[in-house]
């Protein structure tokens, strides 16, 4: 199964496929009050050893120093694609949460359900959260729920679907569920049945997506139970490291706000059209640390600076589309200093092939990238988001 994505758009679909959508990955930034990093194209080349953390692929959880432990169940993002990272690390450490996909029958993605003999209800998969802990234990999270984002404290927010299965020819609708701890109970958020995915916590804030008619993105806050809001219409690019300040992208893709999260006021705005140089559009799912944010983009990627009322386009780093066809997808800082990026770039099927997925790591100052060995894009090679990394804002 495989979540669909087109970088043009901020809409996400679910499509039922073999396949998986597309991650990228690529850098960050330099001070934009000193030396401006230049402007150019991304030289991509092999032999990256070190993907800058740990990195999930099937049913392995691999350190970045090689050691593997066994998973519970294969890895899957086909209920999010790049709205939601595919595994979350807790923010101790000690507790990684991953997204899994249980086939309940084989579909063939060239053809239409009716010409397969697939009607309206049938039953196709079932998707599920587990946990996996340094001691090697992994277990059933919730059955039916997928998207889990963690907080601070330990505490864990996820969907947990009305029906578990996932059937054909209907819209997957559920509650936004918070546990205390991968122990406690479910405690709903939401009242409301829809379709949506969680995105990240802003402190004690969680943000959330509700998909609607036409794969319309609203990114809505809950400020508690039955507390929620609506933020913006379109999709989120970055939380702010310090977890008060979230970038959005509206749902042209074309203009990207810097909006306070506890009272939805605007901050700065920016249109990457009219920006020098000028992009057709930007992409959801970034990384923000310090004053910079990184996000997919037209050319391949674009670093904004973030200033307390400002917002500029800093840089943008082409990449060749001979090579990246499908541009990139969820770029995430690794250093402090917003200099290097890493993540994972899937090339879709050609030729009769299958796809493939490579891991990424890129210097934004030199402007050149390492690229790991290829895995089966049906493998869902990702790296393994942080949710207490330092500095670091969510996503």
């Amino acid at each position: 199964m495989k979540r669909a994505f087109r970088a043009t758009a901020t809409g996400v679909a679910l499509t039922i496929t073999g396949g998986v959508v597309v991650a990228l990955a690529v850098f960050g930034v330099f001070g934009a009050h000193g030396a401006v990093p230049r402007t150019g194209p991304l030289s991509v080349h092999a032999g990256l050893n070190d993907p800058s953390g740990a990195v999930v692929r099937r049913d392995g959880l691999f350190t970045a120093k090689g050691g593997r432990s066994q998973l519970g169940a294969a890895v899957s993002g086909a209920m999010i694609g790049p709205l939601s990272p595919v595994a979350v690390r807790s923010s101790d450490g000690n507790i990684v949460a991953y997204n899994t996909w249980q086939e309940l029958r084989t579909v063939d993605e060239e053809q239409s359900f009716s010409k397969q003999g697939i009607p309206d209800g049938d039953v196709l998969g079932t998707p599920s959260l587990r946990v996996h802990d340094d001691a090697g234990k992994d277990f059933l999270l919730a059955r039916g729920a997928y998207s889990a984002a963690w907080r601070q404290d330990g505490a864990i927010a996820f969907v947990k679907g009305t029906d578990p299965n996932f059937r054909a020819g209907r819209s997957y609708t559920g509650q936004v569920v918070v546990q205390g701890d991968v122990h406690g109970p479910e405690v709903a958020w939401t009242s409301e049945l829809a379709h949506y995915v969680v995105y990240a916590w802003a402190g004690d804030r969680l943000l959330f997506y509700r998909i609607g008619f036409g794969e319309k993105l609203e990114l809505l806050v809950a400020d508690g139970p039955g507390h929620i809001r609506s933020l913006t219409d379109g999709s989120a690019i970055a939380v702010s490291p310090d977890e008060t300040r979230i970038a959005v992208l509206s749902q042209d893709a074309t203009n990207v706000r810097v909006l306070d999260v506890a009272t939805g006021s605007e901050l700065s705005w920016l249109d990457v059209t009219t920006a020098t140089p000028p992009l057709t559009w930007l992409a959801y799912s970034g990384s923000w640390v310090g004053d910079h944010i990184v996000a997919p983009a037209s050319a391949g990627l674009a670093v904004l600076h973030v200033g307390p009322r400002s917002l500029e386009l800093e840089q943008v780093l082409s990449l060749d589309h001979a090579q990246f066809p499908v541009g990139v997808q969820q770029p995430r800082f690794v250093d402090d200093a917003g200099n290097e990026i890493a993540a994972s770039a899937d090339i879709p099927p050609a030729k009769g092939g299958a796809g493939v997925s490579f891991l990424l790591r890129c210097d934004r100052i030199a402007r050149t990238c390492e690229r790991g060995e290829p895995a089966p894009a049906k493998d869902w090679l990702r790296l393994v988001d942080d949710a207490g990394a330092a500095d670091e804002g969510g996503h």
